[in-house]
This record gives structure tokens, C-alpha cells and sequence, in this order.
């Protein structure tokens, strides 16, 4: 009967009070800089504010194609237009920007560090609902190869994780990003991309970035003029958006359509992208545009804009 009593006098809560006063703590602490992604035509995903700039990282699922339009909201209700700096399609991760005041970012612990058991926490949107956070323990690190015959590391816990909590940060008990959450693997394990392999990877990208600074969305490209392009495509690159620029013939209007970059076509971002990468940094480049009917060959100034640090 003296036992029974003395189990009657517990807590029926299997956790303290002090680590539930902590969990709420980190959440509080966290929320601000965990971000969700959505992706025009899509589902939405979380991200992560890496700098104050207003990088942030998520997977590169979540943003697939740069076709796409996407927006990131905030905890606190505001919602940003994004761009799609970088991605890696096999390290499933990009990096995206937006322009905005008084962003925090989170603080990336060394992933290297983490010991199985840990407690492990992830914060994202499953389902659609925001600002979710579950908790879990660390398994294993294991090692993945992949197409390009490199290896690279994930982290497996049983962190609770759902369609929405991809590109989320998985935590840990200091509230510090160890990984990025990708998938659910089988068994209900969570997968997630180390800190470490983030840290290379954004390490390796290159400082700046050459750019037109402006917007552009692929369109369809009227039959008549096509027809007489050489080579004849059928899509080019409207120009959504401009910086603000003096206003004389030789610059990039709203309605533009550029066709191609030092003479080679660009129907999408990537090759824009590309292009303008083979490129010098503020150097004038030779762009093919379609203006009121009319092709017509201009050279525009290029933009440099810092990525990683």
C-alpha cells in the first residue's frame, strides 16, 4: 500500500516543469526566424533566416522550379516576395533572399557535435499548420551516396514530421539549428541535412553573383516573330519587374521580352542564370530583347549582389 501511494503522489506529466518551462522558452526564442515557404501552385514548406540580410535556407523541393513565384511569411504576419539564389537539387537545398528590416536569423551549431540520444526538436507547418513544434531523439548519422558518386551525411531521429516541415530546422536543446528536415524516411524516422554539410555548401558557393537585378516570368512568344528567329524558339523571358534605372532607349523596360543573353536563347531562370555567370563582374552584357514588336540588341550593365559569408 506504501507504494501505491508514493505513485500516486508523482506528476501523471512525464516531463518536469523545468523542461516544459525550457521548451517553451526556445520555441519563444526560435519562432521569429523560422519562416514558411509558399510556392505558387504548390504546397508550402519552412525555411530557415540564416543571415539578417535576409537569406534564407530550405530545401530545394520546396522551391523546385524558378518558374515559380514564391513568398515567405513571417511569425509576425508579414509576407515577402522571395528569389531563389542558389540550389542543389542532389543535397536537396537552396538559398533564398528577401528584402526586409529587423530579420533574425538562427544561430547553426556544429552537427559533428551531436551524440545519439540527444533530444532533437523540429519546428515547421505540417499540413498547413503553422508554427509546429515536436520533439524527438537523435539515432544514427548515417552516409548516403549520391548520383554524382559523392557521399554525404543525414541525420536520422524520430522527431515528429509531416508535409510542411520540410526545409524546417531541426534543433537542439540550446535551440540551435543541427540540420534542416528533408523527409520522412521508413520506419517514421525524420531525415535531415546536417549543419555541416550546409556549412560546406554555402562555403562553396561563389561570393557574388552576377545579375540583371531584375524580374522575369517565361512566356509564350507570339507565332509571327518565332517563326522568324534563328534558332526559332517559342518562349523567352518577360520582364515583370526593373530596378530603377535612368530612362533612355538602351535600358530594360516592364513588358520587355528578352530572348537571348551574348546570343544564346534563355527561355528559363537557370539559363539566365548561367549565362550571366559565364560573364564579367560589372561588365555590360549583350542582351537579345523583343520590344512592341520589334528585336532589337542592346548592352546592359550587370549587377553584382553578395551571397554567402
Amino acid at each position: 500500500m506504501a507504494q501505491t501511494t508514493q505513485h500516486e503522489t508523482h506528476s501523471a506529466f512525464p516531463l518536469p516543469d523545468s523542461f516544459s518551462a525550457a521548451l517553451t522558452s526556445i520555441f519563444a526564442q526560435v519562432q521569429p526566424s523560422i519562416v514558411q515557404v509558399h510556392t505558387e501552385g504548390r504546397g508550402g514548406g519552412t525555411g530557415v533566416i540564416w543571415q539578417q540580410d535576409g537569406r534564407i535556407i530550405t530545401n530545394n523541393h520546396v522551391v523546385p522550379s524558378d518558374e515559380l513565384q514564391v513568398q515567405v511569411s513571417l511569425a509576425d504576419g508579414r509576407t515577402f516576395k522571395a528569389q531563389v539564389l542558389q540550389r542543389d537539387p542532389q543535397k536537396d537545398l537552396a538559398l533564398l533572399k528577401i528584402t526586409g528590416d529587423h530579420l533574425q536569423a538562427l544561430t547553426f551549431a556544429d552537427s559533428t557535435k551531436l551524440r545519439v540520444g540527444e533530444w532533437v526538436f523540429a519546428i515547421g507547418h505540417p499540413w498547413g499548420q503553422r508554427w509546429v513544434m515536436t520533439a524527438g531523439i537523435a539515432g544514427t548519422i548515417s552516409t548516403v551516396r549520391l548520383r554524382d558518386g559523392s557521399q554525404m551525411q543525414y541525420i536520422k531521429s524520430d522527431v515528429g514530421l509531416a508535409p510542411g516541415n520540410s526545409g524546417g530546422p531541426l534543433l537542439n536543446a540550446d535551440g540551435e539549428v543541427v540540420g534542416i528536415n528533408a523527409m520522412i524516411f521508413g520506419g517514421d524516422l525524420a531525415v535531415s541535412i546536417p549543419s555541416s554539410v550546409i556549412h560546406d555548401w554555402l562555403g562553396n558557393l561563389p561570393k557574388q553573383r552576377i545579375t540583371l537585378g531584375i524580374e522575369i516570368m517565361p512566356v509564350e512568344l507570339p507565332a509571327q516573330i518565332s517563326q522568324n528567329l534563328q534558332p526559332a524558339r517559342t518562349t523567352g523571358l518577360l520582364i515583370t519587374g526593373t530596378p530603377a534605372r535612368a530612362e533612355d532607349l538602351n535600358d530594360l523596360f516592364i513588358g520587355d521580352i528578352l530572348l537571348a543573353v551574348a546570343g544564346k536563347p534563355v527561355s528559363d531562370a537557370s539559363t539566365l542564370r548561367q549565362l550571366l555567370g559565364q560573364g564579367q563582374a560589372d561588365k555590360a552584357v549583350s542582351l537579345t530583347i523583343l520590344r512592341g514588336g520589334n528585336v532589337i540588341t542592346t548592352d546592359i550593365a550587370t549587377q553584382t549582389q553578395e551571397q554567402a559569408a
